[in-house]
């Protein structure tokens, strides 16, 4: 008989993961032979500047839901005016990824102190215009809603919440 017919019986192990609470730092980055982007600021640490960082993020959603992927498109939220509830514009920019690189952190050399992130996402990025049309077609609204979830499953703080004026800018479910 050979090894790889018999079957031995495996026991399913737990992982322990010791960055499973950390989130994924994401850097969205013109590409290097773009033209680097002009960003402008009343700060006087920032001024007037070029840079290469389009966008920034920390992603603690669960981790397959994470990666950045290839054609994905940059999208800006615009505040929607008028609006009784904390609604937003979903809108798409120029910049479209067309690289990505992951880079884990090392707990090898870690003394001490965790990392701040669990890892970090480069994603280079090409502009890719729209016309006004395939834009507006790929523009969405979003409506900020709250639940008892959103208050971590806590019945009584949901209720005190709701009670509140904070809460009529949102709606609810």
């Amino acid at each position: 008989m050979k090894a790889l017919d018999v079957m031995t019986q495996t026991e399913e192990l737990e992982l322990y993961d010791p960055l499973a609470s950390k989130s994924t730092l994401s850097l969205y980055l013109v590409k290097e032979q773009e033209k680097w982007i002009p960003i402008e600021s009343k700060e006087l640490v920032i001024g007037k500047q070029l840079t290469r960082l389009l966008q920034l993020s920390h992603d603690s959603r669960p981790l397959l839901k994470r990666k950045v992927k290839l054609g994905e498109r940059l999208t800006y939220h615009v505040k929607k005016e008028g609006s009784p509830w904390k609604a937003y514009l979903v809108t798409p920019s120029d910049w479209v990824v067309v690289r990505v690189f992951r880079y884990e952190a090392d707990l090898s050399e870690v003394e001490g102190d965790m990392p701040e992130f669990r890892d970090v996402q480069i994603a280079y990025c090409e502009r890719q215009p729209l016309t006004p049309e395939e834009a507006e077609a790929m523009t969405y609204e979003i409506v900020s809603q709250v639940s008892v979830d959103s208050c971590g499953g806590d019945k009584e703080a949901y209720q005190q919440f709701l009670a509140s004026q904070q809460s009529k800018q949102y709606v609810r479910v």
